[in-house]
């Protein structure tokens, strides 16, 4: 695509058939949670994320407890150690009971 040689500097992470995710080349939603992780020293073991789509990916196999919606694409299912319902159906607070959370 074009766009990726002319911005090397940048990332694109398609999560929509029309959109895109642009990050700097070395980030993501992964990084960043790694970042928040090690400024506020919380065990892996306590670390959960929720996710539906391509921009989800790397986030979904960085953490221990990935919960995917029930909406989500195949490929994030399929890293997920837990499924939830569809987001519209209460998905996030079924995750959370379905994790232990509440």
């Amino acid at each position: 695509m074009l766009y990726h040689s002319k911005f090397q500097k940048l990332k694109f992470v398609r999560f929509h058939e029309y959109a895109v995710d642009v990050l700097p080349a070395d980030g993501s939603k992964a990084k960043g949670i790694e970042a928040l992780i090690n400024h506020l020293q919380i065990p892996m073991k306590n670390v959960y994320a929720f996710g539906d789509a391509l921009n989800d990916l790397e986030m979904m196999t960085f953490v221990e407890n990935s919960v995917a919606m029930g909406n989500a694409i195949d490929e994030v299912k399929q890293v997920a150690k837990y499924v939830t319902t569809p987001v519209d159906e209460d998905g996030i607070l079924k995750g959370l009971e379905l994790v232990g959370i509440l």
